[in-house]
């Protein structure tokens, strides 16, 4: 009886080991997203590169060309001298609203030298104290005063008719008048010429300022002829100058 309850119990184990081996295995879910391989790196994928256009550069241009010197007067109309000082002639003015084109200066910088407004093939100076710049005048050099001249000279002969009853008869002489004009400061020479009496003694004239000196002569006519003679005066230095009359003897 022992035994048989010792089979059953076997048998029982039995059958409930195999119920055991009959279930359901348990399932391991397969990822959907397979891992990268441990020895592989993943690179991040490189953002887009814009080239961007090269940008122009600029030309440099060249430096602008200094504006030019002009100066026009600042009140009142402006005389334009022969020189830089009013010891020289006017030969032109500067009037209100007008402007000139500056090409020099004196060597104390108080006067330009300019174009003449009054006359475009000759320059003329204006003092700086009268007048306004405008433009560049650091390139403005030194100009040196020109030299003045005689500009004008005149002759008178009185009388000019000498009557005679003859030609032995006795007269006052006959009285040659010049006049020598400069225009600015300078040292004249000069001399009467006649043609009954040759050339007479060279002389010299100073002036100090532009404007005009007289010169005159005494002459007696010898030999007393009747006809027509002329006299110069002549002017050597500092330019040469000549002007001539006539007076006429007559003998009755």
């Amino acid at each position: 009886m022992k035994r048989i309850s010792i089979l059953m119990i076997l048998v029982a184990l039995l059958l409930t080991s195999c119920n055991l081996n009959a279930a359901t295995p348990t399932v391991t879910p397969i990822p959907t997203t397979v891992p990268a391989t441990p020895t592989e790196e993943v690179s991040p994928t490189p953002e887009a590169t814009f080239t961007s256009e090269p940008t122009e550069v600029p030309t440099v241009a060249d430096t602008a060309t200094p504006s030019v010197p002009m100066v026009h007067p600042s009140d009142d109309p402006v005389n334009c001298r022969f020189g830089p000082s009013t010891d020289y002639a006017m030969v032109g003015a500067l009037t209100e609203g007008e402007n000139t084109q500056v090409f020099g200066k004196n060597s104390a910088g108080d006067w330009w030298q300019v174009q003449n407004p009054d006359q475009t093939n000759q320059k003329c100076w204006v003092a700086a104290s009268v007048t306004t710049g405008s433009g560049n005048f650091s390139t403005i050099s030194v100009v040196d005063a020109p030299a003045a001249f005689v500009t004008k000279v005149t002759l008178t002969v009185d009388p000019e008719l000498i009557p005679l009853v003859a030609c032995t008869d006795l007269f006052d002489p006959v009285k040659f008048t010049g006049s020598i004009e400069t225009n600015g400061p300078t040292t004249v020479k000069w001399y009467f010429e006649t043609q009954q009496g040759g050339k007479m003694t060279e002389q010299t004239l100073e002036f100090d300022e532009f404007g005009s000196q007289d010169v005159s002569m005494d002459f007696i006519p010898i030999p007393v002829k009747q006809g027509t003679y002329w006299v110069r005066l002549v002017v050597t230095s500092p330019n040469e100058v000549t002007t001539e009359q006539k007076y006429e003897i007559e003998c009755k």
